[in-house]
């Protein structure tokens, strides 16, 4: 999960604040991109002028047919990376109320789809079905969902502790004032 640039948009999760009765929790996950756009295009730049370094030395050689698969290559690499980044522009909100918990996947190409379970007995928990690999499910009797099938296994749990908590609160706080959901500062106006 990143950090977007813009005060709302450094918190992965906040409180929005308006009739204490109908007190919603919005949480949104994104995946992790550790590349930057401008470390991409560094990245790129780097590749392209190794590979012309290399075809000109197989130019210099004769084998000017490499030159060919060097450029494909180049090409091959561009095109794995824009797919892992159109892959990691999908988005996870996770609204919660006292009376659902709605979740809204939007993909790379802006679709949304929604899912929704109705129901005071939503909890979320995490389950280890393979090793290293677990899963976080917002459950209610036999519905269940899949929520940050992107995110890294160690950010799981704590993500699972923050909703049950947010849950905890709408259901059983929401007439006292809200207090924020992590540590980061808010800022408070008159």
């Amino acid at each position: 999960m990143t950090a977007q640039t813009g005060a709302e948009h450094n918190r992965l999760w906040f409180n929005q604040h308006g009739d204490r009765k109908k007190e919603t929790y919005i949480i949104r996950l994104w995946p992790y991109r550790s590349l930057s756009l401008k470390g991409f295009r560094i990245f790129m730049a780097i590749l392209a002028s190794l590979m012309s370094i290399i075809a000109t030395g197989f130019y210099l050689l004769g084998a000017w047919p490499v030159i060919g698969f060097l450029g494909a290559e180049i090409l091959i690499v561009w095109f794995a990376f824009k797919v892992n980044y159109r892959a990691g522009q999908l988005v996870e909100t996770v609204e919660i109320t006292p009376h659902f918990v709605q979740i809204t996947r939007t993909n790379w190409r802006g679709h949304d789809s929604q899912q929704t379970i109705e129901s005071p007995w939503v909890h979320a928990e995490v389950t280890k079905e393979e090793e290293h690999k677990p899963r976080l499910f917002l459950r209610a009797h036999s519905q269940k969902m899949e929520i940050g099938t992107f995110m890294p296994p160690v950010e799981k749990a704590s993500l699972a502790k923050a909703i049950n908590e947010a849950l905890r609160r709408v259901r059983f706080e929401h007439t006292a004032p809200a207090e924020p959901l992590n540590d980061t500062p808010q800022k408070i106006t008159p």
